[in-house]
């Protein structure tokens, strides 16, 4: 009873499998617009009746009489005059009529029909074709049959397809899309072409090996790939499409023609092929005597009706096809196999798909066979290639080789000769990293006398390099392992060396302990005072900023400690120098272990501690003690010093910058002067503004009265041309502030007087600007004046290159004017342009853009004089005064001077000398290719 329901439960499983193989049989196809490609004989059912049976005579409704794709490739007949009838149902989903391409793909279907067929058992729609013709005169590409037919729209309908052929040769029958199978066929098509194309290029490959050392075999190969060519294209349709459509019989009667001579061709090449390894065999007779009867059949063709049957082809074919196989057996069984077996199994192959090519009922409508074909010539081709040059080819790989091993053998043995006899230290290692050799140099620089020694203290290199070492012999390395190393000698001295051990196992080693040492003092130099022994302010800069990044809490101190300039005036600078450095040291003893310290120019000590505010100030006050109770005697005198302190705590988060940092402990520092000799003051958070003195405060009440009731002067220098020749009328515009009672009442205010309170407190901008608005309003008053100007300079200051308006102001300025952009020059300090280099590079773009100059004044004043030279769109560079006044005394200056207007002019940017004081300087100037001069011996500067 426990197998009961598993016994029915398998039965009805069972069962149900067979109704659903019934069911497939019958199943509804599903078409639309969407629709690319469809195999339809997975769902058709199939019937095989006599040649003459009609419609009408079909029982389409029983079911037991049709049957799967599968069982009718299995019921071949003995009548060949049979009709198969496959049915299937449609669906079309689409809201239109639908058109498709019903393809039978048989070469061999003398006449086929298609019945589209309603629910009423009514035809809709149908169509035939039969052909009478010979299969290579049919007008479709590759032979292959294709029925249109239209599928109503929203409707189901019976498709039934009859082929007049035997069942064993029906092919799959596919559904195409119109548009899809168009593109079908053109891919088709181009591979075909291809094809050809390749063909043609072996064949001409062929060809140009004909001067091997088998020179016969080579030709016939390219006279096979010439009638591949020539079969390839009769029998793909190629020249159906292209070549003769209106007589069609011209290529019927070639395709025998020209399969035949492929045939006599390849025999002609098997006789060339076999000749060699089996030349006393009767094979190769037998082959010959092929060929002979093959291009005598080739000759009677065109007479002889019955040379052109297709059996006639297909018996040549497999009778060649027998032989070559025979002759490949022949080759590996006897003792002639050698090279040519491959390039023999390639030409049965070659034979093989001809015969599949002749043969009646194998003709190819595959573009792979042919493809198959192609590529197997090719390799034939190169096999051929390969054959008649071996010999030759493998002589001269053998000699080279030779050489080289010889010229290997040569360069090593003069390696090892030049490694003995070089002053720098060579080895070699064995892949366990053993001591192979080892030069002279190279043990002394390890304290060795000889090899033994070496390896006793280090048997191996890794012993003596570190393990790092075996990297060197890592497979498929190719760059050598590199290392700086730090060697202990025998003598126990510690050197370094530069180690490099090639993928060959030879190491070179150079003592580089000076160069390390002499990178290490230079180093030490660069971050520390000479004097003093402590950071040197930049380096304190940069460790102060590595800690604000780390996020760790950290004070800065500055202590300015004075009184130093009065021993060096008195006592001279050596004992400032000893006093400095006694005071630094018992500083530097009082200072804990975590605090930094630091030389602060000149004569001040900048410190870091942590963040503890009070424990700082505490340090720092314990600092400046030690200072007041400092004494320095010398020569029957002593000396005293004050100092005072400001320290800067980073609390906030946005405040952790170095720079503003130090500038708070500046500020701090500055209030403790004041307070006092010898006091202490922490920046506060009302400190973190600017600190002005009593004299900034003073000129910026000056400044910001004269901005507003307009209480400036207006000055003008000229400057001259150096060029006799040319007198070109040019001078500067300069800024003044009126004198008032305490001062000499003709001398008006130079900017320097006044421009560090004007920036701080944000006056030169609107300074400018009222500068640049007078100078177009006097121009309007004075057209003639602006005519005969060639050129104006005019200064810029920092605000006005920050202020991104500027430019604007500047445009709208000039376009209602009477003067042109060409007749203006703004000018920028070179100490400006170095600090906000990008504001001057984007504000001097846009001027050269407007067709303004642009001039760089203090030229040569920093060390970025030549880069801002060379990056900025300049017009003009004015060299900086002080090189030009002692140009006459000092040679230095006077080649400096040489050197900016050299690069100026390679530049294409036009020189002014500054400074030009008297008649000699202008003179030897103007001698030096300068373009304009300014100074007093040109013209001082007057009221405008």
């Amino acid at each position: 009873m426990k197998f009961a329901k598993p016994s029915g439960f398998f039965l009805i499983v069972v069962t149900l499998m067979l109704w659903l193989q019934t069911a497939t049989a019958n199943d509804i196809v599903t078409v639309s617009a969407q629709t690319d490609r469809l195999n339809l004989s997975q769902h058709m059912t199939y019937r095989v009746l006599p040649a003459n049976t009609s419609l009408q005579q079909l029982d389409i409704d029983r079911a037991r009489y049709w049957q799967s794709f599968s069982d009718l490739k299995k019921s071949a007949q003995a009548n060949a005059d049979t009709t198969v009838w496959g049915l299937t149902m449609l669906y079309n989903r689409s809201a239109i009529n639908q058109s498709f391409v019903i393809d039978l793909g048989g070469s061999y279907i003398k006449y086929a029909q298609v019945f589209v067929i309603d629910r009423d058992s009514e035809v809709i729609d149908s169509a035939d074709v039969r052909f009478n013709d010979g299969l290579i005169q049919r007008p479709y590409l590759a032979q292959q049959m294709m029925i249109p037919i239209e599928v109503p729209a929203r409707a189901t309908v019976r498709l039934l397809v009859s082929v007049e052929t035997p069942p064993e040769y029906v092919n799959p029958i596919k559904l195409w899309n119109p548009g899809s199978l168009q593109l079908h066929l053109q891919q088709k098509q181009t591979a075909l072409g291809i094809n050809v194309g390749l063909m043609v290029l072996i064949a001409v490959a062929a060809f140009s090996m004909t001067r091997g050392n088998r020179r016969r075999l080579q030709l016939s190969i390219a006279f096979v790939c010439v009638s591949l060519i020539l079969v390839v294209l009769l029998h793909s349709g190629l020249w159906i499409t292209y070549f003769s459509p209106l007589k069609p019989s011209i290529a019927q009667l070639l395709v025998p023609y020209s399969q035949q001579w492929l045939l006599v061709m390849l025999s002609w090449a098997s006789v060339e092929l076999f000749s060699r390894p089996a030349r006393q065999s009767n094979l190769v007779r037998s082959l010959v005597i092929l060929t002979i009867v093959f291009t005598i059949s080739a000759v009677l063709q065109p007479w002889w009706s019955g040379l052109r049957s297709p059996w006639w082809l297909a018996f040549q074919s497999s009778l060649l096809v027998i032989m070559d196989l025979l002759a490949v057996f022949f080759v590996t069984s006897s003792r002639a196999r050698n090279r040519a077996f491959w390039e023999a199994s390639l030409l049965t192959t070659l034979t093989v798909l001809t015969w599949l090519i002749i043969w009646p009922t194998m003709a190819a409508t595959w573009v792979g066979q042919n493809t198959i074909v192609v590529y197997c010539a090719i390799t034939a081709v190169l096999l051929a290639l390969l054959i008649a040059n071996f010999e030759r080819i493998s002589e001269q790989l053998g000699q080279k080789v030779h050489r080289l091993k010889t010229a290997n053998i040569s360069i090593r043995r003069r390696m090892r000769l030049f490694q003995q006899r070089s002053s720098e230290g060579w080895f070699e290692l064995d892949r366990k990293m053993q001591w192979s050799r080892a030069n002279r140099p190279f043990l002394s620089m390890l304290g060795c006398t000889n090899k033994q020694m070496l390896v006793q203290h280090w048997p191996t290199a890794d012993e003596l390099f570190g393990d790092a070492a075996l990297s060197w012999r890592e497979p498929g390395r190719s760059e050598p392992w590199q290392q700086l190393v730090n060697i202990t000698l025998i003598n126990g001295q510690r050197r370094w060396f530069s180690v490099a051990i090639y993928p060959d196992g030879l190491g070179h080693a150079m003592d580089v302990s000076k160069q390390v040492d002499a990178e290490m003092q230079l180093n030490y130099l660069a971050k520390h005072d000479s004097l003093t022994g402590l950071l040197n302010f930049d380096e304190f800069k940069r460790v102060f900023q590595a800690q604000l990044d780390k996020q760790k809490p950290c004070t800065i101190m500055l202590i300015d400690i004075k009184g130093f300039d009065v021993l060096c005036d008195q006592v001279g600078g050596h004992h400032r120098d000893q006093a400095l450095l006694q005071l630094i040291l018992q500083m530097k003893q009082k200072a804990p272990q975590n605090v930094r310290l630091a030389r602060y120019p000149m004569n001040g000590v900048a410190l870091l501690g942590p963040e503890d505010e009070q424990a700082v100030f505490a340090l720092c006050y314990q600092l400046v003690q030690i200072v007041r109770e400092f004494r320095y005697g010398t020569e029957g005198r002593v000396f005293q010093f004050t100092a005072h302190a400001g320290m800067a705590v980073a609390k906030d988060a946005q405040l952790r910058i170095a720079e503003r940092l130090i500038r708070q402990a500046e500020d701090a520092e500055k209030i403790a002067q004041q307070l006092g000799d010898f006091k202490v003051y922490s920046a506060t958070a009302d400190d973190h503004r600017r600190l002005q003195t009593r004299e900034e405060r003073h000129w910026e009440d000056r400044l910001r009265s004269a901005l507003m009731n307009q209480d400036w002067q207006v000055f003008r220098q000229p400057i001259l041309s150096a060029s006799i020749e040319q007198d070109k009328h040019c001078y500067e515009i300069l800024l003044r502030l009126p004198n008032d009672d305490t001062l000499e009442p003709d001398e008006a205010i130079a900017p320097q007087q006044f421009l560090k309170a004007a920036v701080q407190a944000g006056i030169m901008g609107k300074a400018d600007r009222w500068l640049f608005r007078e100078l177009i309003e006097r121009f309007e008053e004075q057209p003639f004046e602006a005519t005969r100007t060639w050129r104006c300079h005019v200064n810029l200051s920092q605000q006005s290159l920050e202020d991104a308006d500027f430019i604007n102001f500047i445009e709208s300025m000039v376009e209602h004017s009477n003067i042109q952009p060409k007749q203006l020059m703004f000018e920028v300090a070179e100490p400006i342009a170095n600090e906000r280099f990008e504001e001057t590079y984007r504000l001097f773009k846009e001027l050269k853009r407007l067709g303004f100059g642009t001039a760089i004044d203090q030229f040569g004043t920093g060390f970025n004089s030549f880069r801002l030279l060379k990056h900025l769109p300049l017009t003009q560079v004015k060299i900086n005064r002080f090189w030009v006044q002692n140009m006459l005394l000092d040679p230095t200056d006077a080649a400096l001077v040489e050197s900016c207007i050299r690069i100026a002019k390679i530049n294409q940017v036009e020189v002014t000398a500054v400074g030009v004081e008297n008649d000699e300087t202008r003179s030897l100037l103007t001698n030096g290719n300068v373009d304009y001069l300014q100074g007093f011996a040109c013209g001082k500067p007057t009221r405008w």
